[in-house]
């Protein structure tokens, strides 16, 4: 290596190990006369500057610099005897190379004399490109949640403006009887939109928290698909497009979860029905394939551009999503889609011939073994036939819920299906009324002032058996996570519902739960 001590610049002439340290540091040092000179750079130092040992002493150190007045400024504070600390300059190297770098510098005089400064340099370039990369990603970010915020508002408040217009139509009265059930439809359509729209925001919570839940059970896919056909039908009828399904023979098992595969299927659906034109068509097929079971939605629809396709699964993700877009959605159906299956060990992929020429969306799950002889596989979903089941007449119910409207509501759909229902608004109020009315079924809302339907059910529970301690119990709430659902079970509900509470579906856990056994009815 050689002695390259400059005189007047040397460490202690015995310290090897203090020379060596100097020379291999991880930054970069020189030594500078107080003409500006560089008298000595350790091999970092080399490297920063893009030079070799000879064609870098001697050379004015402002001659790396961006902006030489820098140089200029450090060497005037090193000749007042000020040390320099974080002052950040651009360097520039001889073969081109720009660094960002941070200095720090002291002088040594001698005799009151400057004899020459000492610089550390340190490259923070790549330090500040990530600091500049992490700082656009948090505008994206910001920038697309802003832009998430306004669809949203914009998602929810076209279906509500519809149904405040209408109600306020039949409020009005005056019409006839094919405007008021035209009316009712665009409600009940614009209500089941705001549904859809509250459902995959908290789909796409849960997946993002890593919180999805699965019941997987052996299910023959094709009672999947039925439902789900079911389900879209009528917004294909609507809008003028053919939903076309060929017959199944032969059973389709999978292991999954009846309900979340059902919601994949159906976003593919609603999905292919929303971006084909009325005249346009909408095919499912299912079948199997090398151990899978392939079920595929084809369109003759919008289609997409190859430059979309690998991000059609993404969330938020939309191939238009301008102001003047021709169809409404959050982008996040395909994206549950996507995890859905992926989570029950499957894979679904996209592909079109391109813009105006149709898509088709394929699912692929593993194939489970079919049940045997005098086995039961459970139902796939709820069918219709039990989505209809009415409960027992005369069951007795205590509905509790601190808001009118929906107690009303609740308590007119349950009369209306022969059940004989007493309300209340609080949580006090209906512990009482446990023990006077040993109630059939208990049917409480989480949310409320006070004591909330949790601490109820606590209460409720602690109580003997003939004082209506182990009345059965469904949870209604608007907190609908997986971690609402678990804190519900764990309180003593059966059940856990989520608001805004589908009366097809409330009446069949009613009906499930007495069929089950859990009804008071019996065990009087």
């Amino acid at each position: 290596m050689g002695d390259r001590r400059p005189d007047g610049a040397r460490p202690p002439e015995n310290d090897e190990e203090l020379i060596e340290f100097l020379e291999h540091a991880p930054v970069g040092m020189c030594w500078v006369d107080p003409d500006g000179r560089v008298l000595w750079t350790n091999g970092a130092g080399l490297e920063l500057l893009g030079c070799s040992e000879n064609e870098c002493r001697g050379h004015f150190i402002a001659g790396y610099f961006m902006q030489p007045q820098a140089a200029a400024e450090i060497l005037d504070r090193l000749g007042r005897r000020e040390a320099v600390k974080g002052y950040e300059a651009g360097l520039r190297a001889t073969n081109g190379a720009v660094r960002r770098v941070l200095i720090g510098a002291n002088s040594l005089f001698r005799d009151g004399r400057l004899v020459h400064s000492r610089w550390v340099i340190r490259d923070i370039t790549a330090l500040l490109e990530r600091e500049e990369a992490a700082r656009h990603r948090a505008l994206d970010a910001g920038r697309l949640k802003d832009e998430f915020l306004a669809l949203l508002s914009h998602e929810l408040r076209t279906p509500l403006g519809a149904i405040l217009v209408w109600l306020g139509l039949l409020r009005q009265g005056g019409s006839d009887p094919t405007e008021t059930t035209r009316a009712l439809e665009i409600i009940e359509r614009s209500a089941r939109t705001l549904e859809r729209i509250i459902e995959d925001l908290l789909h796409a919570s849960r997946i993002a928290a890593g919180g999805l839940m699965l019941s997987p059970q052996l299910v023959d896919l094709r009672g999947v698909v039925q439902v789900a056909i079911d389900a879209a039908s009528r917004d294909a009828a609507i809008k003028g497009v053919p939903l076309t399904s060929p017959p199944g023979e032969t059973p389709v098992w999978v292991m999954g979860d009846p309900g979340r595969l059902q919601q994949a299927v159906s976003n593919l659906l609603s999905n292919a029905i929303k971006f084909t034109p009325a005249g346009g068509r909408v095919e499912l097929s299912l079948d199997t394939t090398d151990g899978q079971a392939r079920l595929r939605v084809t369109d003759t629809g919008e289609g997409m551009s190859p430059a979309f396709l690998p991000f059609a699964f993404e969330r938020f993700r939309q191939q238009d999503s301008t102001s003047t877009r021709a169809h409404h959605g959050l982008g996040l159906g395909l994206y549950v889609v996507r995890h859905v299956i992926g989570h029950h060990g499957g894979l679904v992929s996209a592909e079109s011939p391109g813009q105006g020429r149709g898509s088709t969306f394929t699912v692929l799950l593993p194939l489970a073994a079919a049940p045997g002889e005098g086995a039961r596989p459970q139902d796939a979903v709820p069918t219709r036939e039990r989505e209809n089941d009415r409960a027992q007449e005369g069951l007795t119910v205590l509905l509790v819920d601190d808001e009118e409207d929906a107690r009303e509501a609740l308590r007119l759909i349950l009369q209306q299906n022969g059940m004989l229902v007493t309300t209340a608004s609080s949580a006090r109020g209906a512990f009482e009324l446990v023990e006077s009315l040993q109630p059939d079924i208990l049917l409480s809302d989480i949310a409320m002032p006070g004591e909330d339907g949790l601490s109820l059910i606590r209460r409720v529970r602690k109580l003997p058996f003939d004082r209506g301690g182990q009345v059965p119990a469904i949870a209604l709430s608007a907190y609908a996570g997986a971690e609402d659902r678990r804190k519900a079970l764990l309180a003593g509900f059966q059940r856990h519902i989520p608001k805004p509470v589908d009366p097809a579906h409330l009446l069949a856990a009613i009906a499930t739960m007495l069929r089950t056994g859990a009804g008071r009815s019996g065990e009087r």
